[in-house]
């Protein structure tokens, strides 16, 4: 079968169309953090928060609690395991939650801990700057397709005055995100169907 250049376009085309996903994003939330001990729970997946309940929130992901110094995945009181596991600087579950670079790559390969953890000192020289924007990288465990990856910009404070959510997102079938991005990183598999088509169009030549 002769490959044509239009052939392979097409091939392609259709291949990435049904390798394609959805990028879920939550933009400008700007949800306060509280400076107390209840914190703001916050489900990834609808938007949901609750800064009232110190049980937390029905199908919560994360805790955010005075003002961004202490974040934990101990957020669903129901909840029987953790759904959320932050990108951190090692695999253990009190090791700091990691402050990304715009761009990092969040993905299977990044550092994240099992069970539940919190880490109580994320504002140091090292990681987030009290009042400056940030980037949070996650794991997250979602129906159907699971885990997934996302990220997370905020503002934490170690003040004594509120920090924020801002927006967050995250790819729905599993690839890898870039943080602050809202464009997903293509799989290895697209990678691969594009090296075979640019190899049939140069055999073509």
């Amino acid at each position: 079968m002769k490959v044509t250049k239009l052939t392979a376009l097409v091939l392609f085309a259709g291949f990435a169309s049904s390798a394609s996903a959805a990028i879920l994003s939550f933009i400008d939330e700007d949800i306060a953090i509280p400076t107390n001990f209840i914190g703001v729970s916050v489900n990834l997946e609808t938007g949901a928060s609750n800064n009232i309940d110190e049980d937390g929130l029905a199908g919560g992901d994360v805790n955010f609690l005075f003002g961004g110094e202490w974040i934990t995945n101990d957020a669903d009181a129901a909840g029987t395991a953790p759904s959320w596991q932050p990108v951190r600087d090692g695999t253990e579950n009190s090791d700091t939650i990691a402050n990304l670079g715009l761009g990092a790559i969040i993905g299977p390969a990044s550092d994240y801990s099992t069970g539940y953890g919190g880490s109580t000192d994320q504002i140091t020289p090292t990681q987030f700057t009290s009042g400056e924007k940030g980037y949070i990288g996650f794991s997250m465990e979602v129906a159907g397709t699971s885990p997934v990856y996302g990220w997370m910009e905020v503002t934490l404070q170690d003040d004594n005055t509120p920090g924020v959510i801002h927006s967050w997102a995250y790819e729905d079938n599993g690839s890898p995100l870039a943080a602050g991005s809202l464009i997903p990183e293509p799989s290895h598999s697209m990678l691969i169907a594009l090296g075979l088509v640019v190899t049939a169009l140069r055999r073509r030549r």
